[in-house]
């Protein structure tokens, strides 16, 4: 039994065991694989092109900072940064200069720091010292002077020329019926080219003149022997059926002749645009009803009334030269400051009107004519808006 026992027991032992081999297993069922999108892809942006940057121009501008003219020469240097702000432009740089400390070394200076223009400087002399470098460095002056004899070569004379302005009002009288005519000068440079002009317009048969009266300053102060003598001439012009009296001064000279001959009502007295400040005629008394030509003044006294806004100080008459040129440098960016470009046959509109510089380097300008008043001046006749 217990050999029987055994067995079974070793046999239920087997079986169980047996069956337990066999269970089976549950399979390992893997997670459901997810999809991981990938991601998009999208064209890069094709780059903007990068616009062009504007080209600058840089302009010498040559004036007296320092010294006894530096009043004058630092507003003409503020009414060229005016003319810049005005025309919001970043296309132009102004590269100042003090001819103070020498004119030729002032222009030298502008060029090595690149400049492809010159606008200034104000006095002749200080124009032939430049001139020497224009040829060398193959770049144009644009000056202020009013000097004839110092354009040409490089130089274009931005200043307000005597001779149009005594052409201009000869020519204005004469169509008012006026031609008998005598003239007193200044005996210098200035009133010579005065009398070349009247010269050449009596050889023309546009006026008949009867004599040009030449003087000093101590020909014209009160008391001195030199009062006789301009007194004795106007009296022989009379005589001679005179019309007109061309009387081209400015300042001190003006107001000490206006006194030396008194009103004269019998005359009609011309000017020229020396007599284009308020203040001069105001002290010269007796020439109500005088005629000058001088450039349009609206323009002008717009721009002196933000002048004075912006710097506090009234500006001299010749700022608006300056400011006139840099406006011109800023207009022939784009085509350059060639000869051809500066002489642009249209001419330019500026502060002072219409004007044109030419090939010979003079300027031609559109003058108006204006007569005194008690109130002012008056414009008779206006100026030229082409030419």
């Amino acid at each position: 039994m217990t050999r029987v026992l055994r067995f079974l027991m070793l046999g239920i032992l087997f079986i169980g065991l047996t069956s337990c081999s066999h269970k089976p297993v549950p399979e390992t069922v893997a997670p459901p694989r997810t999809s991981t999108p990938l991601p998009e892809v999208k064209p890069l942006p094709t780059p903007k092109p990068t616009p062009p940057q504007p080209q600058t121009h840089k302009v010498g501008l040559l004036l007296p900072l320092t010294g006894p003219h530096a009043n004058l020469g630092n507003a003409m240097s503020e009414a060229a940064e005016m003319a810049l702000f005005e025309t919001a432009t970043s296309s132009v740089i102004l590269l100042p200069q003090d001819t103070a400390q020498g004119a030729h070394q002032a222009a030298l200076k502008a060029l090595d720091e690149g400049a492809e223009l010159l606008l200034g400087p104000i006095f002749a002399t200080e124009v032939e010292a430049i001139k020497p470098l224009l040829n060398a460095r193959n770049v144009s002056l644009v000056c202020f002077s009013t000097d004839q004899t110092v354009a040409g070569n490089g130089t274009y004379i931005l200043g307000f020329l005597p001779s149009q302005q005594i052409e201009r009002i000869v020519h204005f009288a004469k169509e008012k019926g006026l031609s008998k005519m005598a003239a007193f000068t200044p005996d210098n440079q200035y009133g010579h080219h005065i009398d070349q002009t009247l010269n050449h317009l009596n050889s023309r048969g546009t006026i008949q003149l009867l004599g040009i009266t030449h003087y000093t300053k101590g020909d014209i102060l009160e008391g001195n022997p030199g009062n006789t003598r301009i007194l004795e001439e106007l009296t022989s012009y009379k005589a001679k059926g005179v019309e007109a009296l061309i009387i081209p001064e400015g300042g001190e000279n003006l107001t000490h002749l206006a006194l030396l001959i008194g009103p004269q009502k019998s005359l009609k007295i011309l000017g020229s645009g020396q007599w284009d400040t308020p203040e001069t005629i105001q002290k010269a008394s007796g020439f109500e009803g005088a005629l000058f030509a001088t450039t349009d003044p609206q323009e002008r006294q717009n721009f002196e009334a933000r002048f004075q806004q912006i710097y506090g100080h009234t500006p001299p008459r010749i700022a608006t030269l300056a400011y006139d040129a840099t406006a011109l440098a800023i207009a022939l960016v784009d085509k350059g400051y060639s000869p051809k470009s500066i002489t642009f046959s249209q001419g330019f509109s500026g502060l002072d009107g219409l004007f044109r510089l030419t090939p010979q380097g003079l300027n031609e300008r559109g003058l108006a004519v204006l007569e005194v008043s008690p109130s002012g001046f008056k414009i008779v006749s206006p100026a030229a808006q082409t030419f």
